[in-house]
């Protein structure tokens, strides 16, 4: 008989394991299904009410509370069964019971307390008003990693409730759901701090779209005898494309626009000093072949993680309309006139992107900008623009905007952007989008 009944028991825990896993496999399906909405903050108090649930019924009873803690012992999160109650009163519910109570007593000695009548346990404390009748309690330490993780304490109205099966069944149970306890407050925690490093990168993205805005200029020049546009619209918060103008000496001024390889704060951090050093030598150096040598010989030396950079490099010379200018793997100019449009620049005079091959050699093209010219240059964000179907916005669209608006700078760079726009609607801007256009007018120039 003694065997006979060995056995039953052993399967009643069983079903009744089977039983909590179960609900601990239902209770992980309900935190997927919270995780990343906006119910997520409630998962760890779900987990703590369906623990509660789950013992209480394996138990059979009505009343418990659960107590989950640090590793210096400390309350972290509490459910009480009478329900909802102040903060104030919260704490000192959850502080007396832990100073003289029975969970204290657990905490104390990290084994199960068993109260077969509170009215003669000295570790059972009556708290003022309470809302029902306890004559048989049992506290059950939650042990995780060596540690007490959390408390469970069920009551019942009648005295001798609780025997060995029924710490059995609630260690058993309370040790499932307290998996789903712990991935719940993991996650809640990695929510945070993800949330934390996001509002810190906005925050670095957001200065370091400062710094870049700083090195770009402020306005276009003002010279007698051209008009002058641009526009720079990253597809990120911060991105690679720039463009510069260089009042430099005996009339003439530098033009510039490139794209440095990558996205995002690397490639913002690496255009700005890249920028800095073109203001510079391109005071020294009047030959742009011979400035574009000395600028790649420098990030050769210094360029990290394969980054590069395309540039146009255009010297106009305001008194007369002469331009020289290099091409270091960037895109060729695009130039408009009375003739119509063309892309301007020799295969011959074109080199290597900058950064990448330490003795390469640039050459030069010029021409002469008549009255009514006009130069557009710009970076491939924009013949690289996608649609719905995957197809390019492409050189031949981008000329026929700019056959249309061939006399004022400002209207055609606003037109390319918008017609960009409008054929890739929905689809996001996926790079960075940067246009200079300037034209001689029809009257003689004077350089301020």
């Amino acid at each position: 008989m003694d065997l006979v009944a060995a056995l039953k028991k052993e399967n009643r825990l069983l079903k009744k394991e089977n039983s909590a896993c179960r609900d601990q496999a239902r209770l992980f399906e309900l935190l997927i299904e919270m995780a990343g909405s906006a119910a997520e903050q409630k998962m760890l108090k779900v987990s703590m009410q369906k623990t509660l649930e789950v013992t209480a019924r394996l138990s059979k009873v009505k009343m418990g509370s659960l107590f989950l803690l640090n590793r210096d012992g400390m309350v972290t999160d509490s459910l009480l069964t009478r329900g909802k109650v102040s903060p104030g009163m919260r704490s000192k519910i959850v502080g007396s019971v832990l100073d003289q109570g029975l969970a204290g007593w657990v905490r104390a000695h990290l084994e199960v307390g068993i109260i077969n009548d509170t009215q003669t346990d000295p570790r059972w404390l009556s708290l003022p008003e309470e809302p029902y009748k306890v004559r048989s309690a049992l506290a059950v330490p939650i042990i995780k990693q060596n540690s007490l993780f959390g408390i469970v304490t069920l009551m019942h109205p009648v005295p001798n409730h609780f025997n060995q099966e029924s710490i059995d069944v609630v260690q058993i149970a309370a040790s499932h759901m307290a998996l789903a306890i712990e991935s719940a407050q993991l996650y809640i925690k990695l929510d945070e701090l993800h949330r934390l490093r996001q509002k810190a990168m906005e925050r670095d993205l957001s200065l370091a779209r400062e710094v870049q805005e700083s090195f770009l200029p402020a306005q276009v020049p003002r010279i007698e005898g051209f008009s002058f546009a641009a526009v720079n619209r990253p597809a990120l918060e911060v991105g690679g494309d720039f463009y510069q103008f260089f009042k430099l000496p005996q009339g003439k001024l530098g033009v510039a626009i490139g794209d440095v390889s990558g996205k995002g704060i690397a490639a913002s951090l690496f255009m700005a000093r890249f920028s800095s050093d073109l203001q510079y030598y391109s005071s020294l150096y009047a030959d742009p072949g011979k400035l574009f040598s000395k600028i790649n010989k420098q990030l050769c030396t210094r360029a990290k993680q394969g980054m590069f950079v395309t540039l146009i490099y255009i010297l106009l010379d305001v008194k007369t309309g002469q331009i020289r200018f290099s091409n270091a793997g960037h895109i060729s100019p695009v130039y408009m006139d009375e003739g119509g449009v063309q892309t301007i620049g020799s295969h011959q005079a074109k080199g290597p992107p900058l950064g990448i091959l330490p003795e390469a050699e640039y050459g030069q093209d010029q021409f002469l900008l008549k009255d009514k010219g006009m130069v557009l240059i710009y970076t491939d964000g924009i013949i690289e623009a996608k649609n719905k179907d995957r197809m390019l916005f492409g050189f031949n669209r981008l000329k026929k905007v700019a056959a249309a608006y061939p006399a004022d700078p400002g209207m055609l760079v606003r037109q390319v952007v918008d017609s960009v726009d409008r054929f890739s609607l929905g689809q996001g801007q996926s790079d960075d989008l940067t246009l200079v256009c300037f034209k001689k007018e029809a009257f003689g120039p004077r350089f301020p």
